[in-house]
């Protein structure tokens, strides 16, 4: 199979949806930690809100950039694929479980058996 072309507009849209996922993730364990931390030393550091309001903002130009970047990426891999031909992977024919190994013709063997001798009486 050979990938020889990609939509800038599915990726940027992919892009964004997935930074914007792990700007939220970013966004409560930030929370999470300067609410623990306002709990254990309170009055030392930067209160709460004003911590979640710097952390919005950099999440906001990190899911920005990201998002750009990823379609700037895009549409250089649909220019460099016009003369490279794409990326080519290679799926096997086959996709069904492999056959447990009891199955296949292969005896299952007793550890001990394995270990012990074969002319030592048990």
């Amino acid at each position: 199979m050979r990938i020889s072309e990609n939509n800038p507009w599915s990726v940027t849209l992919m892009s964004f949806l997935v930074l914007g996922g792990l700007g939220v993730c970013v966004l409560g364990a930030v929370l999470a930690t300067s609410v623990i931390l306002d709990i254990v030393a309170p009055g030392e550091g930067p209160a709460p809100s004003q911590t979640l309001i710097i952390a919005t903002v950099v999440v906001a130009l990190e899911v920005l950039l990201g998002t750009v970047v990823a379609c700037v990426c895009s549409f250089m891999y649909n220019y460099t694929a016009r003369f490279s031909g794409g990326a080519e992977v290679a799926l096997p024919d086959d996709l069904s479980d492999p056959a447990p190994a009891g199955s296949r013709g292969e005896e299952a063997q007793d550890p001990q058996e394995a270990l012990a001798p074969a002319d030592i009486d048990r």
